[in-house]
């Protein structure tokens, strides 16, 4: 027992470090592969275990066990179709609920369940796995005997795992308690008694360890054994003997009821088997349980290595080795392999490489095949190909090179060295060549040698035909002949010897100049001191040295021989070009480039440089030009240009320049020196003269013109022979006498003297012969002549020449004032001279006037000013006609119709459609504009507001007909009857209304918008009514008073009128003083304004938080307020006009005192009524101050209605304060335009007062009056703009509205935003409630884990008093009193295993408390998601910024490839214009080319033979056998030359080269690739790093 307890420790350590293996990953933080192991599981959990005996079918009775006799048991039904009846095997693997347990039942021993029938418990796992414990919880008592088996594979053997008996020997014969030594196989099953007891009833456990009392099992991971002994892919329990109390016997169908096997829980506890190479396992694409395998493993089991992963054998992952499967070496030749046990044994790498490419060979691809050698470009292995005749072996270096027979050459050993031929099996035999005229190579089958260019013979040893010279320094072998091109037979000129032409610059530059790229002269720079030339460039564009006179002109000596130069650069950066060195002559032009002919690059030190002047593959001048062109070059020598800058700001120096050529005398020989054999009609050296009786058939020509016989048809003896000309006699012309001179006609080919007549014409014209007819015909007529014997005039000419109709007239040009077509024939009668076809609309005999129908000037030079058409309206036209006056085209019209064509009327006339002139407009002069009307309908052009065709009214709604249109009448559309006003401009009122148009309320009436039309005034305000009736009814007497004063016949004394005055003063006082009573009560109103401001300013107050959402309604009070402060202004105008009008009286009384001293009391009085009319003015101005408190009002009223703007915008909940706010707001505002407009009356009545005391002061003083209207129209103006600031708050009201409307939309959008903050609310509150249901779990975890200690108690007590019952029970079984003592120790076993169940529950309450801590931990968590949120988003944002970092770098990458690419563009560009500099530098290339153009120059000499010999055969007068002969074998020689031209090998040699370049632009197209799909992995990686990582690990989750 010790044991089992040390080995659960064991195990329950193992399963701790497992659980935490299985949450490492496969490798570690360095990337280093570890062993890795999927998470410990219950493998049995929801797995079908299949049982082979099951309760409840058919439907059965079963019982519990008490263990008591006598007592009554408790009794069930097992019912397979009964949901809460039944008990199948499924219960075996569901979720094991203490508090609702369920279990499998068997048939009760009343069906025959006992030994030796036994019952089966199947489960199978479905894939291998790492078996640690198998544990069973019985329902019932556990069985006397069962035992546990497994298997390693589904179609496997059954393997016993461990057996429980009371009765091991005689039931499974095995020693009961056996153990295993160590060395003993540790995969023997055992078998014990421990689990075998009948107690406890229920409940009791039974846990298999697979390692316990296993010796190995502390060396697990070097222990095979073991770990196939723990692997299983089914695990089966065999249920063999119930255990019972002996009562059976009796055969009670209650007690046989009562025994049956019941399982509540079956589990299996282990790991997915993957031998430490996966962390999980997954379902294949067929559901099966596989690894995930890591590791470079596969497998189900991740049991083998993968294909290519062979280098050592595959081993399960120890914690101290991961073992990881290592890929096999195969040098990149093989993606297969196998591993070989030998090998690694021998090496320690045991991959294997199968079918290794590229010819390799080796357990690595490591070693090429045998006769294969290694290519170092591409590392593959490639054949040697040695030739088996020429090779001393077929294995070859490992650069591919054979080993050669003697005289044998190339990689192969396939053809002869140079100078060898005839390859045997003894090497190859030396050629026997001339050293001048071969390349010292031969046929490699024949010896023939091979021959320079211009060689022939066997063995090279004589010049072609047209060639001379043979030189050992010619690379051609021998000179081509020149003679002009008209001999190709030459040979080495006698008494000619080297002459070198020099400029060595040792006093001066020996007439050296410059010029640059353009022609432009610059100037040449000599150095005393360096004795030297040079020049000195600004820019990028070329400057070039000119040779002097003395190297140019005749040097056709010079052809083939060397121009030498000692050259230097100030600077190290010349970039050549391909004209450095340049020569012109004859219209020839060629260029090379100075490195050409095997030149170094030009630097700072001087170096030389010599060009050879002959055409040649192997100098390339160009454009490439024949030899002949090129002698034909050199024979007129025009100039010689030599580079001498190469970049900007650069410096060239030359110095020695020397060109080799010949002069005739003593020397060294010049043996390029031609001689020509010339054929007939040649002369000279070089053939370049005619002989006596030829001339050159071009003489332009010159030596190169072909030299024929001459040829003068028999009127001369001799020609020039340069020119050809004949010296013509018997009047003959012409190079060779072939034709008449002038004026003379005859064939002079006859060769007579009398071949040539005189021409039968005027004197001067010459004449010809019709070759059909013979007739003689004058051919160059006099001008203006024509005919056979010039006898007519010309087309375009008149007169008679030859007087044939009369005197002699000489022929004259016809004059037709330039008015015909001078490419139309037959202009003019060719006798009289008269125009026949004019054009440009003339007529005439000389065109020199107009044609019917057309007017202007025919003489006129230019063309737009001849003859233009009349074109006359037909509709004004005097009986529709087309003429007009031929001067100045104006055409008679119709009456009243004007223009030069009659086509439109006179000003104040229309209708000229009418065909019988036009008719006046008769516009009315009042109502009309100008008298004018439309051309068309008659329409006169009306003032503004005027109507009528004629213009003679106004239009509807307009009066007042005037020079000045008419009025409109702007009736208020509410208050008149109609939009047309009376003839005074009044309009026709509703009810209630009055004004001029309509726009006011009557006295006592007032306006009101919510109801249409003027409304009556309270009753109050007839009492102000009959007031102001009385003060009227006052003014009227006063003014009544003042006429009579005025128009009074009575003379009135001095104190009557002080009196009346005194009385008019009364009254005006009066009026003032009920004007401050009318002001007190608008004091009176103005404070219960200030009243309702209180209220309004307590509103706001309380509604200050919104203020800001009206601020536009403020702007807009803020430019009402604007234009009643203009309104203000106009106020102070009006009042500056009435100081105005005071100071005039003060001016007036200080007038009437200087008048008169005796008047001073009446001045006096006057000043009285002056002081009067003062106060008159004072009334008036305390109206303006009345006005002003009105207007204080209305601005009152107009803050209360912002107020109210700003508090509509509130909560609805203070809708109806608003709404109250709103009606005292309409109160206020109807009340201040009440008190506006009583203000405005009394005003007027005021004004109306005052004016009449002004009267009546003007009246008696004389004065003069001012303007009052235009105070009246100002106040008008004052007033309309009152009207409109009261329309601008209607429409400030409307915009509130519409604000209102959008606040409500925002309101919308805010409760969104508060639905959502709720919904994100009840997602945290769903967080939480998670985290509390996890906190229920791991309290019910913990209950569970008590309630488990009460049902071991439980059990305990149970057995206590079975023990009891035992005792009691002594007389029933006395068998049972000699087993007293086992009974006893089974009893203490129970103890034993009772405290074991009480150490086991101890942890599993420790297990709870750990699971609860976890769940508080969780909660913490939950609540802690919010507070974390905020650093949640700064990771993201972070993660953001390094990605968009990340981002950018790849940009950056981007950017850097983009250059790169760019950089790799130029560089290719450079190297483009470099590659024919790069050509000539590359020995290979040019070793091709050279061979290339050989073979090209040997097939033109064949050609150029076989042409020789079909020329000679062609020539041939006799049959000359030995010649017949020779030509035979030329053409033998001419085919072998063919042959072993190798034209096939020479090309293959040229692809080769070309396909080199080509693997190296697609290597730097390659690389390219890589750089970019390097960039898309970046990318790639970017877009695919994780959002985070999330590991769920769980046993058994319900």
């Amino acid at each position: 027992m010790p044991c089992l307890i040390r080995c659960l420790v064991t195990w329950t350590w193992v399963a701790v470090v497992c659980v935490r293996a299985a949450m490492d990953e496969c490798s570690d933080e360095q990337g280093r592969a570890q062993r890795c192991m999927p998470e410990f599981v219950n493998a049995a959990f929801n797995v079908t275990v299949v049982a082979t005996n099951t309760c409840g079918s058919p439907s059965e009775e079963y019982c519990v066990q008490t263990g008591a006799t006598g007592v009554t048991k408790s009794c069930h039904i097992c019912d397979s179709r009964d949901p809460q009846n039944h008990h199948s095997a499924v219960y075996l693997t569901d979720y094991n609920n203490q508090q609702d347990t369920t279990w499998w039942q068997s048939q009760t021993m009343l069906a025959g369940i006992q030994y030796p029938n036994s019952i089966n418990l199947t489960l199978h796992l479905g894939k291998s796995f790492d078996i640690t414990y198998v544990r069973l919880k019985f329902h019932t008592s556990r069985p006397e005997s069962f035992a546990i088996y497994k298997r390693t594979s589904e179609s496997g053997p059954w393997v016993p795992y461990q057996y429980y008996s009371g009765s091991c020997e005689k039931t499974y014969q095995k020693l009961n308690r056996g153990f295993i030594r160590t060395g003993e196989d540790e995969q023997q099953a055992l078998c014990t008694d421990d689990f075998s007891d009948i107690s406890p009833l229920t409940g009791g456990n039974v846990a298999f360890s697979t390692l316990e009392g296993r010796p190995s099992a502390y060396n697990f991971d070097h222990s095979p054994v073991l770990q196939d002994w723990v692997t299983a892919t089914d695990i089966k329990v065999t249920l063999n003997r119930l255990n019972t109390f002996g009562d059976e016997v009796f055969n009670d169908p209650k007690v046989l009821k009562s025994y049956y096997y019941a399982i509540s829980d079956f589990a299996v506890g282990g790991r997915c088997k993957c031998n430490g190479h996966a962390s999980d396992c997954v379902k294949n694409s067929r559901g099966r349980l596989v690894c995930k395998c890591k590791h470079n493993t596969e497998g189900d089991d991740c049991n083998v290595c993968k294909a290519f992963y062979n280098d050592r054998p595959w081993r399960r992952a120890t914690a101290d080795n991961a073992n990881e499967c290592l890929p096999c070496d195969c040098n990149g030749k093989s993606s297969e392999c196998f591993f070989d046990a030998e090998l690694y044994r021998a090496t320690g790498h045991g991959s294997h490489c199968r079918n290794c490419a590229d010819n390799t060979d080796g357990a690595n691809c490591e070693r090429c095949l045998d006769h294969y050698y290694r290519d170092q470009s591409s590392s593959r292995c490639l054949p040697c190909g040695c030739n088996s005749v020429g090779s001393e072996s077929p294995q070859c270096d490992n650069r591919g090179v054979c080993a050669c027979k003697p005289g044998v050459t190339g990689e192969k050993c396939d053809h002869c060295q140079p100078g060898y031929h005839s390859l045997t099996e003894a090497g190859c035999r030396p050629c026997s060549c001339s050293p001048s005229g071969s390349t010292q190579e031969c046929d490699v089958h024949t010896g023939q040698c091979r021959c320079k260019d211009n060689v022939e013979g066997f063995s090279c040893d004589r010049c072609k035909l047209g060639y001379f010279n043979l030189d050992p320094n010619n690379p051609l072998g021998c000179t081509p002949c020149f003679c002009f091109q008209h001999s190709s037979v030459c040979d080495s000129a006698e008494g000619y010897s080297v002459h070198t032409i020099s400029s060595t610059f040792f006093n001066d530059d020996e007439k050296w100049s410059a010029q640059g790229q353009d022609g432009s002269t610059v100037q040449v720079q000599w150095s005393p001191s360096g004795q030297d030339i040079s020049l000195i460039s600004d820019d990028y564009f070329p400057m070039y040295f000119v040779a002097p006179d003395k190297f140019l002109g005749n040097r056709l000596l010079s052809y083939g021989q060397n121009l030498t130069l000692n050259f230097r650069v100030e600077r190290r950066d010349a970039r050549l070009s391909a004209e450095d060195l340049v020569l012109e002559g004859s219209n020839l032009r060629v260029a090379v480039p100075l490195i050409a002919q095997g030149n170094a690059y030009p630097n700072e030190n001087m170096q030389t440089y010599v060009f050879r002047l002959r055409d040649s593959t192997d100098y390339p001048w160009t454009p490439p030009i024949s030899h002949a062109d090129f002698q034909k070059l050199l024979q007129n020598l025009t100039s010689i240009k030599i580079r001498g800058t190469y970049s900007e700001r650069s410096t060239g120096y030359l110095d020695d320049v020397s060109l080799v050529t010949a002069v005739s005398g003593p020397g060294v020989p010049a043996r390029w020196v031609e001689q020509c054999t010339c054929p007939q009609g040649y002369e000279g050296q070089h053939c370049e003269q005619c002989t006596v009786g030829y001339r050159r058939a071009r003489p332009d020509l010159g030596a190169f013109s072909s030299c024929e016989p001459c040829n003068c048809n028999g009127h001369s003896e001799d020609c020039s022979p340069d020119t050809g000309a004949c010296d013509c006699l018997h009047n003959t012309a012409g190079l060779s006498c072939e034709r008449c001179k002038d004026g003379f006609y005859g064939d002079p080919t006859r060769g007579t003297s009398d071949d040539c007549q005189p021409c039968p014409c005027p004197t001067g014209v010459t004449c010809a012969v019709v070759p059909k007819s013979k007739e003689v015909v004058c051919t160059n007529c006099p001008v203006g002549t024509t005919g056979k014997r010039c006898e007519l005039c010309d087309d375009g000419y008149f007169g008679d020449p030859l007087g044939q109709n009369g005197p002699v007239r000489a022929c004259h040009i016809c004059k037709c004032s330039d008015n015909i077509d001078p490419n139309a024939v037959g202009n003019c009668n060719r006798e009289t001279g008269e125009c026949l076809k004019c054009i440009y609309n003339t007529a005439g005999f000389f065109c020199d006037r107009c044609q019917e129908g057309f007017y202007g000037n025919a003489l006129a030079p230019n063309v737009a000013d001849k003859c233009k058409a009349c074109s006359c309206s037909p509709l004004g036209t005097v009986g529709k006609q087309s003429s007009c006056s031929q001067v100045t085209g104006q055409c008679q019209c119709l009456p009243n119709v004007a223009e030069r064509n009659c086509s439109a009327c006179q000003p104040g006339f229309f209708n000229l459609q009418s065909g019988n002139g036009c008719e006046r407009c008769d516009c009315n002069p009042i109502g009309s504009n100008n008298g004018q009307c439309d051309i068309t309908t008659g329409q006169c052009e009306c003032q503004p507001g005027v109507t009528g065709l004629h213009c003679e009214r106004c239009e509807v709604n307009f009066f007042g007909f005037s020079s000045s249109g008419c009025k409109p009448c702007d009736c208020d559309p509410e208050g008149s009857l109609t939009g047309q006003c009376k003839e005074d401009g009044r309009c026709e009122c509703r009810p209630g209304f009055v004004g001029a148009r309509c726009d006011m309320c009557e006295e006592n009436y007032f306006y009101n918008r919510s109801v249409p039309g003027c409304q009556h005034c309270p009753s109050c305000y007839s009492l102000v009514r009959d007031k102001v009736n009385q003060q009227r009814q006052k003014l009227h007497d006063l003014q009544t008073l003042i006429d009579n004063l005025g128009s009074g016949q009575e003379t009135v004394s001095d104190k009557a009128f002080e009196d009346r005055l005194k009385e008019a003063e009364r009254v005006i006082m009066e009026l003032l003083e009920e004007a401050q009573a009318s002001k007190d009560v608008d004091k009176g109103l103005l404070d219960r304004l200030n009243t309702i401001n209180g209220t309004l300013t307590t509103q706001w107050n309380r509604l200050q938080s919104i203020r800001v959402t009206v601020d536009d309604t403020a702007t807009q009070a803020d430019r009402a307020r604007v234009r009643v402060q203009d309104a203000e202004g106009l106020i102070d105008r009006a009042r500056q006009e009435l100081d105005k009008a005071k100071d005039a009286v003060n001016k007036v009384v200080s007038q009437g005192q200087v008048t008169d001293t005796s008047a001073r009391s009446r001045a006096w009085r006057i000043t009285n009524k002056a002081t009067v009319a003062h106060r008159i003015l004072s009334l008036r101005i305390d109206a303006d101050q009345i006005e002003k408190i009105a207007k204080d009002a209305n601005d009152t009223s107009t803050k209360a209605y912002n107020l109210l703007l700003k508090t509509v915008d509130g909560e609805s909940k203070m809708s109806q304060e608003i709404d109250e706010l709103n009606k005292k707001y309409n109160d206020a505002k109807e009340l201040a335009k009440n008190l506006e407009k009583q203000a405005n009356k009394v005003q007027a009545e005021a004004e109306e007062a005052g004016n009449k005391a002004l009267d009546i002061f003007a009246n008696l003083t004389s004065l003069p009056s001012f303007d009052i209207k235009t105070l009246e129209d100002d106040a008008g103006k004052i007033k309309k703009e009152a009207s409109d600031l009261d329309k601008l708050i209607d429409k400030t009201e409307k915009e509130y509205n519409d604000l209102r409307d959008d606040l409500k939309t925002k309101e919308l959008e805010v409760r969104k935003l508060l639905e959502k903050g709720k919904s994100e609310q009840q997602t945290a509150d769903q967080l939480l409630a998670r985290a509390d249901a996890a906190k229920a779990l791991a309290e019910e975890a913990a209950k569970k884990g008590q309630s488990t200690f009460k049902e071991a108690e439980s059990i305990l007590d149970d057995l206590r008093d079975f023990d009891r019952r035992v005792n009691d029970n002594k007389t029933a079984a006395e068998e049972a009193l000699n087993k007293i003592p086992a009974i006893t120790a089974t009893i203490a076993a129970a103890k034993e295993k009772t405290k074991q169940a009480e150490s086991a529950l101890g942890n599993a309450a420790a297990d709870a408390r750990e699971a609860k801590q976890k769940a508080e931990e969780a909660e913490r968590i939950a609540s802690n998601v919010q507070k974390g949120s905020s650093k949640t988003k700064a990771d993201a944002d972070k993660a953001l910024e390094d990605a968009n970092k990340l981002d950018n770098e790849v940009s950056e990458m981007m950017d850097q490839l983009s250059a790169a690419e760019q950089e790799l563009a130029k560089k290719k560009a450079e190297a483009d214009q470099d590659m024919m500099m790069a050509g000539m530098a590359s020995d290979n290339a040019k070793e091709a080319e050279d061979n290339a153009r050989r073979a090209k120059s040997t097939v033109k000499t064949v050609l150029k033979i076989i042409t020789s010999l079909m020329d000679q055969l062609g020539n041939i007068d006799k049959v000359d056998l030995s010649k017949l002969n020779q030509i035979d074998e030329s053409l033998k020689r001419a085919k072998g030359k063919m042959a072993d031209s190798e034209l096939d090998k020479k090309l293959a040699e040229l692809n080769d080269v070309a396909q080199t370049q080509e693997e190296m632009i697609r290597d730097y197209d390659r690389q390219i690739n890589e750089i970019r799909a390097d960039i898309a992995n970046l990318n790639d990686i970017k877009n695919t790093l994780p959002d985070g990582c999330f590991n769920t690990a769980s046993l058994e989750t319900p």
